[in-house]
């Protein structure tokens, strides 16, 4: 168990985790998270009340820059390595780990708060060896765990309901206006308040959550531009069980067990693509590109060029030197590595025939 601060839900609005403790329960082992993540919730609220009275009317103001990036693709991907390696480029904003994680009050947050959580904050990520700060970039849908009940962050606290929560938070249960209208406010203020911070900036945003949003994200952002990256489904089968045992067992408020965990790994995965598919579709051509994380790993340089020509980006040249500095940071990076059976890959074929079929990937 990480230290209590951690805990993504430490930040929540009070109401908004009762709602949630209310609408997904827990189970009594952890009554003692929950004791103490209250209690945070709790002594942090007039911390987020002083953020919101001084920020409130500048923040409803706010206009986020045109044409903003996202970065889609389903969970162990390569979303991250692609978001930490185009946010070399000084002309992007994006949301930090700090930000994320404090989404309510990180504008008026004391230095001494910020110092606690850099010194508890671990070196490396629960799930792999990426390296850990508060200052790197992350996405906003840990900030939404904070916000609302539409976060699929909430997973990783309510196991049990994981099937529930992806179909609400994900999905809005078939697009139910309601939702979608909750989650977009929620959605617009967090982000004005990064492009506050951030004036001037562009944003690049990386969220496999909205793999399936982007009809909305688009009605939000008309001139939005998105690079979707993909990787072999086996891969991303096995990485995804690994990164949801270890944060579940981390922040957890719930238990679930493995043949569980696996079918809804199985089915989640085959919404969540079709529905990308099928949103992508109605994309214009200089507004989308996809990648294979394989083919960035081979050539990020490149990749990323490729990917600015593709979608009209400027200052490639200026941004170049950054990328490639850090690639060279990077080749020491050791992934983790996963063995799958036969069995695992004729039942990861059977259920997602339809993302090897369009992305090419062979059985």
């Amino acid at each position: 168990m990480q230290h209590a601060l951690l805990h993504p839900l430490s930040s929540s609005n009070f109401a908004n985790l009762v709602q949630l403790l209310s609408a997904y329960g827990f189970e009594r082992k952890y009554i003692f998270r929950v004791l103490y993540l209250s209690g945070l919730c709790l002594l942090r609220q007039p911390g987020q009340l002083l953020d919101s009275i001084r920020f409130h009317k500048v923040i409803e103001k706010q206009v986020i820059e045109p044409d903003p990036v996202f970065i889609i693709g389903h969970w162990r991907s390569g979303t991250t390595y692609l978001q930490n390696l185009l946010c070399q480029d000084p002309q992007f904003g994006r949301v930090s780990l700090l930000q994320a994680s404090m989404p309510h009050d990180f504008m008026t947050l004391p230095a001494i708060y910020r110092e606690i959580f850099r010194r508890i904050l671990p070196a490396r990520r629960i799930m792999d060896n990426v390296k850990l700060s508060l200052d790197m970039p992350w996405e906003e849908e840990m900030a939404m765990a904070s916000y609302c009940a539409y976060s699929f962050y909430h997973v990783s606290f309510f196991p049990r309901c994981i099937e529930a929560i992806f179909q609400r938070a994900v999905l809005f249960d078939g697009g139910k206006p309601e939702y979608i209208a909750i989650w977009k406010r929620c959605y617009l203020n967090f982000l004005k308040k990064i492009q506050f911070t951030q004036p001037g900036r562009r944003l690049l945003l990386k969220n496999p959550a909205n793999t399936a949003r982007i009809g909305i994200l688009r009605q939000l952002f008309p001139t939005s531009r998105f690079i979707h990256i993909h990787r072999h489904p086996y891969e991303v089968f096995k990485s995804t069980m690994h990164l949801y045992t270890k944060v579940q067992s981390a922040w957890g408020l719930q238990s679930i067990d493995g043949e569980s965990l696996a079918k809804h790994v199985l089915a989640s995965y085959r919404e969540l693509m079709h529905a990308c598919f099928s949103q992508c579709a109605e994309l214009n051509k200089q507004d989308l590109v996809a990648i294979r994380y394989e083919e960035l790993e081979r050539n990020p340089s490149g990749t990323i060029k490729m990917i600015y020509q593709r979608l009209g980006l400027e200052h490639y040249a200026i941004a170049e030197p950054h990328f490639l500095q850090y690639i060279k940071q990077q080749r020491d990076y050791e992934k983790n590595s996963y063995a799958i059976t036969e069995a695992e890959k004729e039942l990861v074929y059977a259920h997602w025939q339809e993302a090897f079929t369009r992305l090419g990937y062979e059985k």
